[in-house]
């Protein structure tokens, strides 16, 4: 078991926001460490279904009571055997990564304030606010570069999935964020605004 935890962060945010890269800056500084978190590891398995047919910005894209049992058991300072997902082939890894509780954990993903289960785990909820055609640009460059994708595919997407989905699903739960933070700031400046906010109600 170890030491009853610090705090638990709730990052959420549109796609390309720079949610992953903020949860591993503050990771870094949190006295005792930090379990960064991410919710894209619990996409349910695709293999198999077509392209087309395949929505990953839909909460149902998740298995959210797996996120809110695995969150729990290193709440209670249990080791999780956390999925992999692999979004060239849409399926999870056969392995699995071995995730130690620590006392402080970073739950960052789209939908990290979307549900209640995991919203009621969070000590310090954050939002990042970043307008579309930046989080379009941010988008494009990282799906050429991690997922082999070109900018006419990512534009297609973004436009009759993400961005509708973000209107009707990833934005409305901005309402329950403790902080709302400008994505277009350094990760560095948002950072050192967390950790101040942590600071201050611990």
């Amino acid at each position: 078991m170890h030491p009853p935890r610090a705090s638990v962060i709730g990052i959420a945010g549109p796609s390309g926001s720079g949610k992953t890269t903020l949860a591993k800056l503050v990771a870094e500084r949190l006295p005792g460490g930090a379990v960064v978190f991410p919710l894209d590891s619990y996409y349910f398995d695709q293999r198999g279904v077509p392209e087309e047919n395949i929505n990953v910005d839909i909460p149902d894209a998740f298995e959210h009571l797996l996120i809110v049992q695995h969150l729990k058991q290193l709440l209670a300072g249990v080791t999780i055997q956390q999925p992999i997902y692999d979004y060239a082939t849409h399926s999870r890894s056969p392995v699995r990564r071995t995730v130690q509780p620590l006392p402080n954990i970073i739950v960052e993903g789209i939908y990290a304030l979307y549900w209640p289960e995991v919203r009621k785990l969070l000590t310090t909820s954050v939002y990042l606010t970043l307008d579309h055609p930046l989080c379009l640009e941010r988008r494009i460059a990282r799906d050429a570069r991690e997922r082999s994708r070109t900018r006419t595919m990512v534009v297609y997407m973004y436009e009759n999935r993400v961005r509708p989905m973000y209107d009707q699903h990833i934005h409305p739960p901005r309402e329950h964020a403790t902080l709302v933070l400008d994505a277009r700031a350094p990760a560095d400046l948002l950072a050192a605004r967390i950790l101040r906010s942590i600071d201050a109600t611990t």
